[in-house]
């Protein structure tokens, strides 16, 4: 063996040591970079949002001739910023109402009353069944009032919420407003999965939000590193397979 040889092995022995190391403290995380990649790329957004657990239902717009003016519901919500005629489905059927925008705040009044209307647990059941689109129904399991300890599916600031659990495949879970009755979000088990995925991926394990966190910046730099070690001993390998043939 050439001294020139020696220091090549030498050398080539050392890489792979630092290879190896790298390996053992980044390794792990490609493959969970691997996994979560394939799951999120696999299911369609429109699918992990859960747009096909909802169905559009044809809203009765109620007669205008039969509710208060406009300028009616100002007198009496003089910080309203914005009104707007619509329909909501209470006690069972639909109902002329005023959504009044006002100062951080927005309400749904009676457009004949002019009365603040409100949502009891049958209201949000009945919309929440008037909702679901999967073709089997599937029976309601739980309706929760959430006025504190958010879930960590959703934003605490939602809260006060309604939750609505189905009893079907993916354990769906629809997020009602208490103050207007409308669907604010929905969430299910292939969701709450992608949250997990995003969140190894992004390895944010607290917000799930943050995609430069100096943990996945780090670790990042390390996988460069490895990609590098990986490099140089390739090319000691083809050398050396090189000063093989040579030699014989």
């Amino acid at each position: 063996m050439t001294i020139a040889a020696g220091q090549a092995k030498q050398s080539s022995s050392k890489w792979r040591v630092w290879h190896r190391w790298l390996s053992l403290i980044f390794g792990v995380q490609m493959v969970i970079w691997s996994i979560s990649g394939a799951y999120m790329v696999f299911f369609e957004l429109s699918f992990i949002h859960g747009n096909h657990l909802v169905q559009s239902t044809p809203q009765e717009l109620p007669n205008a001739t039969s509710v208060r003016s406009v300028q009616d519901v100002i007198d009496a919500y003089p910080r309203a910023r914005e009104v707007t005629l619509q329909s909501a489905f209470v006690d069972g059927e639909w109902v002329a109402v005023y959504k009044i925008f006002a100062h951080r705040q927005t309400f749904l009044v009676n457009a004949q009353t002019l009365h603040t209307v409100e949502f009891n647990e049958a209201d949000i059941r009945a919309n929440a069944e008037r909702l679901y689109a999967p073709s089997k129904p599937a029976p309601i399991a739980s309706v929760l009032l959430l006025t504190q300890n958010a879930p960590s599916e959703i934003s605490p600031s939602l809260l006060p919420i309604w939750q609505v659990n189905f009893d079907d495949f993916g354990s769906s879970s629809f997020y009602m407003s208490p103050i207007t009755g409308e669907l604010i979000t929905k969430r299910h088990d292939f969701w709450r999965g992608f949250d997990i995925f995003w969140m190894l991926h992004i390895m944010d394990y607290e917000t799930r939000e943050d995609i430069t966190n100096w943990l996945l910046r780090s670790f990042i730099l390390g996988t460069g590193l490895l990609s590098i070690t990986g490099i140089v001993l390739l090319v000691f390998t083809i050398g050396r397979s090189r000063r093989k043939g040579a030699q014989s």
